[in-house]
């Protein structure tokens, strides 16, 4: 045995503070460092990424075609194992000016390289080890977590490696897990009263990184003194690889049971998960199948949608439209927006130029179509029509509301209102005195007795741009509550 007694707490903050006015401009900058170097090589990565995957034509797809394109997974992977490891490297780095304290900034940011594998296979067996210990009740999983907490200053300060470096930090801390779970337990309550300090808080905890550092690093360097040579026992070590092997796999090994106990209800289960994730975010990322339509049409039995409203913007539900794909710039629709409030479903289209542009291109009398509303007022895909011929697969719009541009001499928007039937549609009525032209915009209001819907219902609606110049498809659908 090195020596007769550990240090006292007093004595540790002692030998720290001495570490830390010679040691803590050097940590507090490869803190600062490290991190950014980081950044820059993770988000450089990302702009060439991302440019390569199309720019922001890549971004205005569907987002269940981003979600299953193979380069853009792949990147994805790519990507989260770069910052993977540029992280664990700032950890590393951080580790090695502070343990090796003949180390400057450069060379530790150098030498932080060589631990960055060793660092993710002790970080990966240290954390199932724990997991398998918390699953043996929770008491074993904190005795295992203090008793190894010590393994990364161990492998930067002994080359240690592997379950050695946790198996060393065992030893060391052996006989005496309550002395230093009180020193780090001082150490961590003092940083973190500090850090909840109005205002001032954030920057003091950044000065405190070093100095919890070095007390962490002395209180490890005080247990190997009084310990002596330590040497983990390397017959039963394979036995907690295997132990941190099983723990680090657990949770993959819940899911998979979780799966098979489920059975026969796993599709069914998939479905409400997938359900719920687009009533969530008010947006279809998983197509639900269309309804039987030999199923009951008694709108009774029909259960409504639930709804998601953006509040930021005032209850309307948003499209953004991709701009400069359409045949005539003039026209190209960049928003359109959808409410329905006060007894009037109220539409707005935003295009990319004034209106006024458009129509001095045009000479009186000229009739231009801008874009067809497709509305269905029941939200069951197995009633009304089928706007051009069953479009994308999306069937049972009762409605369909037409903004034609006219040319007059005051610059007139005609918007005609249609009634489908198939692939036939009936005039229903003219909305002149109930459309408005402002600049870029032009608003519609639809009373609510013309779409035989009132207040409380739940209408389901989408839109064409007549303009479109690639796709030629109907817009996502979204359902809207009517006030």
């Amino acid at each position: 045995m090195g020596k007769h007694r550990l240090k006292s707490i007093n004595e540790i903050f002692s030998e720290t503070w001495e570490l830390y006015k010679s040691r803590m401009i050097h940590i507090v900058l490869v803190a600062l460092l490290a991190p950014f170097l980081s950044c820059v090589v993770f988000v450089g990565g990302g702009i060439v990424a991302f440019s390569k995957l199309g720019g922001q034509s890549f971004l205005e797809q569907d987002l269940q075609e981003i979600l299953l394109n193979p380069a853009a997974v792949g990147t994805g992977i790519l990507l989260l194992l770069s910052a993977t490891l540029l992280i664990t490297w700032c950890h590393a780095a951080l580790l090695t000016v502070t343990v090796q304290q003949e180390r400057d900034i450069i060379r530790g940011l150098i030498r932080g390289w060589k631990y960055v594998f060793p660092m993710l296979w002790i970080s990966s067996l240290y954390v199932g080890i724990i997991i398998a210990g918390l699953t043996f009740f929770i008491l074993p999983g904190l005795l295992l977590a203090l008793s190894m907490s010590l393994c990364f200053f161990i492998m930067v300060d002994e080359n240690r490696t592997g379950i050695d470096a946790l198996l060393a930090s065992r030893l060391y801390i052996r006989g005496h897990w309550w002395n230093t779970l009180l020193k780090f337990f001082v150490i961590w309550t003092l940083v973190l009263l500090i850090g909840l300090i109005p205002l001032a808080g954030p920057f003091l905890s950044l000065l405190l990184i070093p100095f919890l550092l070095l007390y962490m690093v002395t209180v490890y360097r005080d247990l190997k003194e009084y310990a002596g040579d330590v040497e983990p026992s390397t017959s039963t070590g394979w036995l907690w690889v295997l132990f941190g092997v099983f723990g680090f796999l657990l949770p993959l090994l819940a899911f998979i049971g979780c799966t098979v106990a489920l059975g026969p209800r796993l599709p069914e289960v998939i479905t409400q998960v997938q359900t719920e994730i687009n009533q969530k975010l008010g947006i279809d990322i998983f197509p639900q199948p269309l309804p039987d339509s030999k199923q009951s049409l008694d709108k009774k039995a029909i259960k409504p949608p639930t709804v998601r409203q953006l509040s930021s913007v005032d209850g309307l539900l948003i499209w953004r439209d991709p701009i400069e794909n359409a045949n005539s710039k003039l026209l190209d629709i960049k928003e359109v927006s959808v409410k329905g409030d006060q007894g009037k479903l109220i539409l707005s289209v935003i295009i990319t130029h004034p209106f006024s542009s458009f129509f001095s291109t045009l000479q009186p009398g000229d009739v231009a179509p801008l874009l067809s509303f497709y509305l269905d007022t029941d939200t069951n895909r197995a009633t009304g029509g089928t706007p051009f011929g069953q479009q994308q697969g999306r069937t049972g719009y009762d409605l369909n509301l037409q903004i034609q541009l006219v040319v007059q001499q005051d610059n007139q928007i005609e918007v005609n209102l249609y009634q489908m039937n198939g692939e036939e549609r009936r005039f229903v009525e003219t909305l002149n005195v109930l459309t408005k032209v402002s600049g870029d915009t032009v608003t519609v209001h639809v009373p609510y007795r013309q779409l035989a819907v009132a207040p409380r219902d739940i209408i389901r609606i989408c839109y064409w741009e007549a303009v479109q110049e690639r796709g030629q498809g109907l817009a996502k659908d979204k359902l809207v509550p009517l006030k």
